[in-house]
């Protein structure tokens, strides 16, 4: 009989600060006990079992909150990049009160509440099947394994609003779409294709303001090629927002950063950790905690977004994780939800914002760092983190700030988007496949298959930015911004931190800044 051996390791992703949690400054999602429990030798399968855990779980009759697993194994005592496991579409096991959905490309599942409540998620032995065989391994392969988790939040199918309704023309108005000519909102009722401008009814428009934005010549990008007289086409396969997805309830952080450079291999990661477009120096009083190498790496703000990187690099690690970009339109989608736009609103559903440039950080860096003064309380104005008083430092914050704070009650006061997504205005930008260039217009949804070029770029077709290089994602081209980051003043960073403000998105640089970041998504089968 042929030998069989498997070194298991569990990995631990950290997602802290979820929606409406009292002071709760407990490491959010945790992955525990994994461990081979059976295998099959002729159907070349075996069971992975492990423990999972998160506080503040949710579900509703709308949505839920789900961790998105993930497998990579290597053999043992190998140095090249961890490989991605292929998971069975049968035969796993949910534990009782959870369900498991298996991704039809089989690189991963989502496990969520079966019913409707809310609280800590914890569920023992959950079950997944290994196919090792189509993987190429033989039974007596020595593996290392990691089990591995983002947290997500599920955006159901239906139709919503793009654009707020605000007055064309406006001051504070930036290409924010429009249905038309007209001003109102558009309303997406379907994943077909849409005509982008051109002033006919049933287009998509914009407001005819360029959104283009010159920062000391920094920028590349230029006005949506669309507008009242041009028009364009968005591609049926773009995903426009319509059908169901999930998406990480938090940007990237700098310790899920740390683990995929420590998991791929010494060339890829010297790519992914190139400084050549990092400005601004200091990069430790900016809250750029990465040190090391590989596949060593540390960080001393695990908790603080991931910074100083751009699209090509993100793209990577969305392309490692079996994720994919958000377009511009899910964005709005992801924010709004299915209410009726708000003239003027920001993420958390109102056109207020917390403006008091008073508020202040404790305990930075550790794991309870929260707000020590500004957190507003109002039912209308919502707290962001922008740039405020001297004493913030002008530094970013962690991820879920605002949901932490004791005297959180609503969706208002931590800030949240309509789902329960975290800091989609402020703290740092949201980028996004944008429909205002035609590299954004080719991307097509596909999703990263856990592998990357053997240089470290993402390699998926389709996706923005190889308008170079065939096969790989090495430029920003085709991305932009949505959703503000923190740095801008007054009036900017109002204007920015809109739901429907279009005033980067068709913006790539040629820099990346302290408050750049991605959240990324995945289409539900």
């Amino acid at each position: 009989m042929r030998q069989f051996k498997w070194h298991v390791q569990y990995s631990i992703t950290y997602c802290v600060f979820l929606l409406f949690s009292t002071l709760n400054f407990a490491n959010n999602l945790s992955i525990q006990n994994a461990r081979i429990a059976s295998r099959d030798n002729v159907a070349d399968e075996a069971i992975i079992q492990f423990d999972i855990s998160w506080d503040n779980s949710w579900r509703d009759t709308e949505h839920w909150d789900a961790a998105w697993i993930f497998i990579k194994y290597r053999l043992q005592g190998a140095t090249a990049a961890w490989s991605h496991a292929t998971l069975s579409t049968t035969g796993a096991v949910a534990p009782q009160g959870s369900i498991l959905d298996v991704s039809t490309d089989q690189k991963g599942v989502f496990i969520y509440r079966n019913a409707i409540g809310a609280g800590r998620a914890s569920w023992e032995n959950v079950c997944l099947v290994w196919d090792y065989g189509t993987d190429g391994l033989m039974d007596n392969a020595v593996v290392d394994i990691k089990v591995l988790g983002v947290e997500m939040v599920y955006v159901p199918t239906g139709a919503y609003w793009l654009g707020d309704g605000e007055n064309r023309g406006g001051d504070q108005v930036y290409a924010n779409f429009e249905a038309g000519t007209t001003g109102a909102a558009y309303q997406v009722t379907s994943e077909a294709a849409i005509t982008l401008g051109g002033g006919t009814t049933g287009s998509l428009g914009n407001n005819n303001k360029q959104n283009a934005y010159c920062c000391g010549g920094l920028l590349n990008g230029t006005a949506d090629d669309f507008d009242d007289v041009n028009t364009q086409t968005l591609p049926a396969a773009f995903p426009k927002g319509y059908q169901a997805f999930y998406c990480m309830k938090y940007e990237i952080s700098q310790r899920d950063y740390v683990q995929f450079l420590n998991l791929i291999d010494a060339t890829q990661a010297a790519f992914n950790t190139q400084t050549g477009h990092f400005v601004g120096g200091g990069f430790a009083a900016n809250r750029y905690g990465i040190t090391g190498s590989h596949p060593n790496y540390t960080t001393t703000e695990p908790y603080v977004p991931m910074i100083y990187w751009d699209w090509s690099r993100g793209a990577a690690y969305a392309d490692w994780a079996c994720l994919r970009p958000m377009s511009e339109l899910e964005f709005e989608k992801a924010c709004r939800g299915f209410a009726a736009p708000v003239m003027g609103e920001y993420p958390w559903g109102t056109a207020d914002m917390d403006l008091s440039e008073n508020m202040t950080l404790n305990n930075l860096s550790a794991t309870n760092e929260g707000i020590a003064t500004g957190y507003t309380v109002s039912a209308t104005a919502g707290n962001c983190w922008m740039r405020d008083g001297a004493q913030t430092g002008n530094v970013i914050a962690r991820v879920g700030i605002f949901a932490a704070h004791p005297n959180n009650t609503s969706r208002v006061t931590s800030g949240a988007s309509y789902w329960g997504i975290m800091e989609m205005g402020g703290n740092a930008w949201e980028r996004c496949v944008s429909v205002g260039h035609p590299q954004g217009r080719i991307f097509d949804g596909r999703h990263g298959d856990g592998l990357l070029h053997a240089n470290g770029y993402a390699n998926v077709a389709n996706w923005p930015g190889q308008q170079f290089s065939p096969g790989r994602v090495e430029s920003n081209m085709g991305m932009g911004y949505r959703g503000a980051g923190f740095e801008f003043p007054s009036p900017f960073k109002q204007r920015n931190a809109r739901t429907s403000s279009r005033r980067l998105a068709t913006e790539f640089w040629d820099i990346t800044l302290f408050d750049d970041d991605f959240r990324f998504v995945r289409t539900a089968d």
